[in-house]
């Protein structure tokens, strides 16, 4: 996250976020400080946040199933959080009968094994997404049809009170009504505008264009090899994205 006395801006991961957060530390005269990454709200000191209510609040956005392959291709190079906690900490090897609620750890090495094998995604996405159990939190939301794991880290992320929340939420309507009242992102960046929503931001802010013309050009980081995200679904991963992250795709607008 970012963070100075116009503006605090979350970075949702896979959403162009490191690029952002180098376009904002690269703005001539924008003072601020980054403090941890993919962090929300709570997990800062409130002195640190400021008020918040007198604050510009960003955040970005992205397709969805464009998301769910750049974060498969990213983890197929043994990088990110959800690789991590998976397969790097293995906290599976620390139970005794671990096949009985959880995925084999070989199973999920194998989908992360090649990130040009569609076959391997569209695994993946299904012990994401329905087997679910292997990731800790989001495995235990209490919507699993409504809720992926985007639409999960979204609501983490922008959404005031959301982990104290989620065991009443129990429908797609309880999510959607909950993100209608709870949602403080004012200013979206979306992956797919990344450079000229950036700009917007910043002229929103009250800063020169001339300022931004060298910032625009910086290179983008965290890119992952692979080829258009639709060559790596069939209809059934589709309607699987479809339904889980209804809220994204209905409020953002986004289609396959």
């Amino acid at each position: 996250m970012f963070i100075n006395d116009k503006m605090i801006y979350l970075a949702l991961h896979k959403t162009g976020c490191s690029h952002v957060l180098k376009l904002l530390t690269s703005v001539k005269d924008f003072d601020g400080k980054i403090i941890g990454k993919h962090n929300n709200i709570y997990e800062v000191p409130k002195e640190s946040l400021g008020d918040l209510s007198q604050k510009i609040k960003s955040g970005n956005i992205r397709n969805p199933w464009d998301w769910y392959v750049s974060l498969w291709a990213f983890g197929s190079l043994k990088k990110g959080a959800l690789y991590e906690q998976i397969l790097k900490k293995n906290f599976l090897k620390k139970l005794k009968y671990p096949h009985l609620f959880f995925t084999p750890v070989n199973e999920w090495s194998e989908a992360y094994s090649d990130a040009t094998n569609p076959e391997l995604f569209r695994k993946w996405l299904k012990l994401l997404l329905v087997r679910r159990k292997d990731v800790v939190k989001f495995g235990e939301s209490s919507v699993p049809g409504s809720l992926g794991f985007l639409s999960y880290r979204y609501l983490q992320l922008y959404n005031y009170d959301f982990d104290k929340s989620i065991n009443k939420l129990k429908t797609f309507d309880d999510v959607k009504l909950f993100d209608e009242q709870n949602n403080f992102i004012n200013f979206f960046i979306y992956n797919e505008n990344l450079e000229s929503d950036f700009k917007k931001l910043m002229l929103g802010l009250g800063f020169d264009e001339k300022k931004l013309n060298g910032v625009l050009q910086i290179p983008k980081t965290n890119r992952s090899n692979r080829t258009h995200y639709r060559e790596y679904y069939d209809d059934e991963t589709v309607e699987l994205v479809k339904r889980q992250d209804k809220l994204i795709i209905e409020k953002h607008n986004y289609d396959f």
